[in-house]
C-alpha cells in the first residue's frame, strides 16, 4: 500500500512568508520560492521523508545566500533602505495575531542581524520551528543556534518591544497624523510623536525624499508637514490600507491613480515611535488605489 504524498503546493503561503521575512521583497521572495519547485518537480523527491521540512530547508537556505549578496548592494542604495511594502491581500497568513513580525518598522529592524542570525530568529520567534529541526535545515548544532538566536534578541531588545501593536489604537492614530498634516497643524503633529521618534524616507534615486533619517518631534514635524504643503495639484488621493499587517495611508496621483507614497509607523502606547515614507515607485508596485 503506497502513501498519499502531500500536495507540495500547499505550502507556498508558509515558504513565500519565510521568504519575504527574509529578504523584504516580493519578487525575490517569490524567484526563491519559484526556484525551489522547479528544484523539486526535477528531481526524484520519492526518497524524501518529510516535504515541508525539505522545502523549508530550500527556501531558508536560499534566502540567506541571496540576502548575503541583497545587503551588500543595499549598503550602496541611495538614503535608507525599506522593504517593500505588501498589502494583506498579498499576504493571506496574516492574522491579527501574526501581523506584528511582518510591519514595515520589524523588517527595517531586522536589517541588523546578518542573514544567518535573521534566519534562526525568524524561524524561532515567527514559525516555532524547534531547535532539533532548526540544527537539520540550517546544518548547525543545536547550541550554535541557541547562540546565535541570543546574539540576535540582544541586537534587537531595544526596539523588538515597539513592535506589538494594538491595531485599533494604530487606526486612530493613523486619522489624526493624516488631519494634523492636512491641515498643516505642527502642534497636533508633534502630540503624536515620541520624544525619540525617527522617520526614515525610501526614494531609492527614483523619488524625491530624505537622503539621512531625521529625528526629534521637531525636525520630523517640519520635513513631514513640508511634503504635504509641497504636494502637486490636484490634490493626491488617498486609501487607508492595511499594509504589512497594519492600517497605513497610501496617496495616489489625482489624474494616473498610480502610487506616489506609502505612509507606515509604528507606535508605543499612544505615541508614533518610527515613521516610513516609501517613495520609491519599484517598491509600491503592490499599492493600488480602492475607490
Amino acid at each position: 500500500m503506497t502513501t498519499q504524498r502531500p500536495d507540495i503546493f500547499e505550502y507556498r503561503s508558509l515558504l513565500f512568508g519565510i521568504a519575504y521575512r527574509m529578504i523584504g521583497e516580493k519578487s525575490e521572495a517569490e524567484d526563491i520560492v519559484q526556484d525551489v519547485y522547479i528544484r523539486w518537480l526535477e528531481m526524484d523527491s520519492s526518497q524524501v521523508e518529510d516535504p515541508r521540512h525539505y522545502l523549508m530547508r530550500a527556501v531558508t537556505n536560499r534566502s540567506i545566500n541571496r540576502l548575503k549578496i541583497l545587503q551588500q548592494q543595499r549598503e550602496r542604495y541611495m538614503g535608507p533602505w525599506l522593504p517593500e511594502p505588501l498589502t494583506n491581500t498579498d499576504l493571506p497568513e496574516v492574522t491579527p495575531d501574526t501581523g506584528n513580525d511582518l510591519s514595515i518598522g520589524f523588517l527595517f529592524l531586522l536589517e541588523k542581524l546578518n542573514p544567518l542570525e535573521r534566519a534562526i530568529f525568524l524561524l524561532r520567534e515567527s514559525f516555532d520551528v524547534p531547535y532539533k529541526e532548526l540544527e537539520t535545515i540550517l546544518d548547525i548544532p543545536e547550541s550554535a543556534c541557541r547562540q546565535h538566536l541570543h546574539r540576535a534578541k540582544e541586537k534587537l531588545q531595544k526596539d523588538k518591544k515597539r513592535f506589538e501593536s494594538d491595531v485599533a489604537r494604530h487606526q486612530e492614530l493613523l486619522q489624526a497624523f493624516m488631519v494634523a498634516c492636512v491641515n498643516q497643524d505642527q502642534g497636533e503633529l508633534i502630540s503624536l510623536l515620541k520624544e525619540d521618534i525617527s522617520f526614515y524616507a525610501d526614494g531609492g534615486g527614483k523619488a524625491s525624499s530624505a537622503t539621512k533619517p531625521l529625528f526629534g518631534p521637531d525636525p520630523v514635524s517640519r520635513f513631514i508637514l513640508g511634503l504635504f504643503r509641497k504636494a502637486p495639484t490636484p490634490a493626491p488621493l488617498f486609501n487607508v490600507l492595511m499594509v504589512n499587517g497594519l492600517p497605513a495611508i497610501a496617496l495616489f496621483d489625482a489624474v494616473t491613480r498610480a502610487p506616489i507614497t506609502c505612509i507606515c509607523f509604528e507606535h508605543e502606547g499612544d505615541a508614533i515611535v518610527s515613521i516610513y515614507f516609501i517613495r520609491n515607485p519599484d517598491k509600491l508596485k503592490n499599492i493600488r488605489y480602492q475607490g
